[in-house]
């Protein structure tokens, strides 16, 4: 598909739901999916996102794995990819109130040294062509938040996803409380768009299922609601997703 295609079909708000994958209930990490539908209709499944990583990297360090997340047009994996976004192997940045746990700083520390030089990012592309990045920026190592840069191909800074604190209600207690991610634009800091995991339930946490909605608002350029949906995806990766 060539660059400026917009994938949503002019939607403001998408609802992003992940499938049941019955290893995930024994702790063995899947190949994520999701179903991507209107929020006035779940059941209508227009893109379809499937990820495609290594079983060993899952297994044994799902957190850190690259992947390549693909989004397909229609309701499974065999509709044609309309966008693709690349992640390398890079493990994120831990709370640091994992640190007292003394016995199992022999794995704490080397993957917060290396957390501290880089953050996990996502290379979006339209057909073969980049057009845009979502970093999960690395922090200080008492610096407990959660946030994500976007950036346009040519590089330059354009929106900012958070910053929120992990010790929210809603990331704290999913269950309990939405999530609200709202993204600011750069420039101006104003807010432009809001990414909203919602309270789940019972059956998802059991199911290790996340479920939340990208809200596009004042956006209207096709690549930047293809970056919001990218950040949204990442923080789900990043931040949500269920061990």
């Amino acid at each position: 598909e060539g660059r400026g295609v917009e994938v949503f079909g002019g939607l403001d708000e998408v609802l992003v739901t992940q499938q049941f994958n019955l290893s995930e209930v024994f702790g063995i990490e899947a190949k994520n999916r999701y179903r991507i539908s209107p929020v006035n209709n779940p059941h209508e499944t227009f893109l379809y996102a499937q990820e495609s990583s290594d079983g060993c990297e899952r297994v044994c360090c799902s957190p850190c794995r690259s992947l390549t997340m693909n989004i397909h047009q229609g309701s499974d994996k065999t509709g044609a990819t309309k966008l693709s976004f690349e992640k390398k192997f890079v493990c994120p940045m831990l709370p640091w109130p994992v640190l007292l746990h003394v016995p199992a700083w022999f794995i704490f520390c080397p993957w917060m040294a290396m957390a501290s030089k880089v953050g996990p990012q996502f290379v979006v592309r339209s057909g073969s062509s980049v057009i845009g990045t979502v970093t999960d920026p690395p922090g200080p190592l008492f610096c407990c938040k959660a946030n994500s840069i976007i950036s346009d191909a040519s590089g330059n800074k354009i929106l900012e996803c958070g910053p929120n604190s992990l010790c929210d209600y809603g990331m704290c207690c999913p269950c309990m409380a939405d999530e609200v991610v709202p993204i600011f634009a750069v420039d101006s800091h104003t807010q432009v768009a809001t990414i909203t995991r919602k309270a789940l339930s019972c059956e998802e946490m059991f199911g290790k299922m996340n479920r939340f909605t990208v809200n596009f608002g004042t956006i209207a350029d096709p690549e930047t609601r293809a970056l919001i949906f990218a950040a949204a995806m990442l923080f789900d990766l990043t931040y949500w997703e269920q061990k």
